[in-house]
């Protein structure tokens, strides 16, 4: 967890600040959402031509890709998960996706970053696609 933890956390916490400023300031919860995908190619742009143009994504490393969202419903964090898990098993039929997810509204100590990456992680152990959402 401490490797995966670090890269993340460096690769989108200045984001997550942003992300953060705005959620107190306009009562707006956000969420984090951590995706792995074993191919060789980036999906880069096949993620970012999936999410919504106010929507942020990072590559973090080869094979984990993050994106950052406001959730302006309670079930935003959904919709953009099984989007991106869709896309990608039909993209990629023979890979293991998994996809862990964090929102504010469901966080008690706010550490989005950390629970996410805690989801990624029990998603990585199971062996099928799934969206790992524990809060």
């Amino acid at each position: 967890m401490a490797y995966i933890f670090t890269k993340v956390k460096e690769a989108i916490s200045k984001e997550a600040k942003r992300f953060e400023c705005i959620s107190a300031r306009y009562e707006l919860p956000y969420c984090v959402l951590l995706l792995s995908v074993d191919v060789k190619e980036d999906i880069s742009n096949l993620i970012v031509a999936n999410i919504r143009c106010a929507d942020h994504f990072v590559k973090i490393d080869e094979q984990i890709y993050g994106v950052i969202f406001f959730a302006n419903r309670p079930d935003a964090y959904t919709k953009v998960a099984n989007k991106l898990l869709y896309i990608l098993e039909k993209s990629f039929p023979f890979a293991k996706i998994s996809i862990g997810v964090s929102c504010t509204q469901n966080e008690l100590n706010s550490d989005v970053i950390t629970a996410a990456v805690q989801n990624l992680l029990a998603a990585q152990e199971c062996n099928h696609n799934i969206i790992e959402d524990k809060f």
